[in-house]
């Protein structure tokens, strides 16, 4: 299922005979994207008492913790090899303890609805350089998702960022920061073929993010005194064994079995629920250019997800 990149023509190859997505692994998509758009107000809502590094920190030990388990349970416990190795801490340093490490800070300075979008805006790094790392080059459906993702993401966040003050622009320059962190490791998933991103290697990946999380964490914020609060368990449930455990292991799947443009499109339905939720528990107002750019968002998601044959005839009639 993994897909090999060796050379340009291999890629372009790729580009134009890469299938539909079935059904099944498309309703798996929909509920990674469900799960991680509620996630960002309930992590703003647990940044209200755990402290950004012990938040992130919590959250992949407590992901390790489940993973570590059920692998042993069901006998797929195992060291990763060589070839592994650099990929599992891609994904462990890059795409988990880094990204989120920023987006929790991020959550001081800005609210999770507008925040969600530029951190998931991976597909502003990901095409430049999927076209010159991997000489990706697009097809139809790909070039119309990626223009109607970059206009949906400058109609959402321009405003915002032109009237940013110092303690904003703060939280915005570490999304921007954690969205390049993802996109640096979806390339570099694209660039090591052979390697299976199944169950194997995420309790390892889950444990290279949580231990220089933990270590920072005790040096910066001390004892994790927030587990005096009941509060914290419930929080730390939901954003460890079920928006990690679980939907990590979704995305790492759809990151090596789709290219790397339908990938960073597709992630940008996260933010669409986090921005959804956030107006309806924190109150954070659908102004007519979020409703624009959500809606551009949405269309950019669902030409990915399009049959190809369907594509064909829609562009035929057309």
């Amino acid at each position: 299922m993994s897909t090999a990149i060796a050379t340009p023509h291999a890629t372009r190859s790729t580009a134009a005979r890469q299938p539909a997505m079935s059904r099944l692994f498309l309703v798996c998509v929909v509920l990674a994207i469900c799960i991680w758009g509620g996630n960002w107000p309930v992590m703003k809502f647990g940044s209200q008492f755990i402290p950004p590094l012990w938040f992130a920190a919590s959250r992949f030990l407590s992901a390790a913790l489940l993973s570590f388990a059920i692998a042993a349970l069901i006998g797929k416990l195992r060291l990763p090899t060589r070839q592994e190795w650099p990929v599992v801490i891609g994904v462990g340093v890059l795409q988990m303890g880094l990204f989120t490490a920023l987006v929790t800070g991020a959550l001081h300075f800005v609210m999770p609805g507008r925040a969600s979008l530029i951190a998931y805006a991976t597909s502003i790094w990901v095409v430049p350089g999927a076209a010159l790392v991997l000489k990706h080059k697009l097809n139809g459906r790909q070039s119309l998702a990626t223009v109607c993702s970059y206009v949906g993401i400058a109609v959402i966040v321009l405003p915002a960022l032109l009237h940013a003050d110092l303690h904003s622009m703060i939280g915005y320059l570490m999304l921007g920061a954690a969205s390049l962190s993802w996109a640096m490791n979806i390339l570099q998933i694209k660039l090591t073929p052979g390697v299976k991103l199944d169950f194997d290697l995420l309790p390892w990946q889950t444990l290279v993010a949580a231990v220089p999380l933990c270590v920072l964490a005790t040096l910066v914020d001390g004892a994790p005194t927030f587990l005096a609060d009941p509060h914290s368990w419930g929080v730390i449930a939901y954003t460890g064994p079920l928006a990690t455990a679980l939907t990590f292991l979704i995305v790492l799947q759809m990151t090596q079995r789709l290219s790397p443009v339908t990938v960073s499109v597709c992630m940008l339905g996260v933010p669409v629920v986090g921005l959804t939720l956030s107006s309806l528990i924190f109150g954070e107002r659908l102004s007519p250019d979020l409703l624009l750019g959500m809606g551009l968002l949405c269309l950019g998601l669902l030409l990915p997800a399009l049959p190809a044959m369907g594509w064909r005839r829609l562009a035929i009639k057309g």
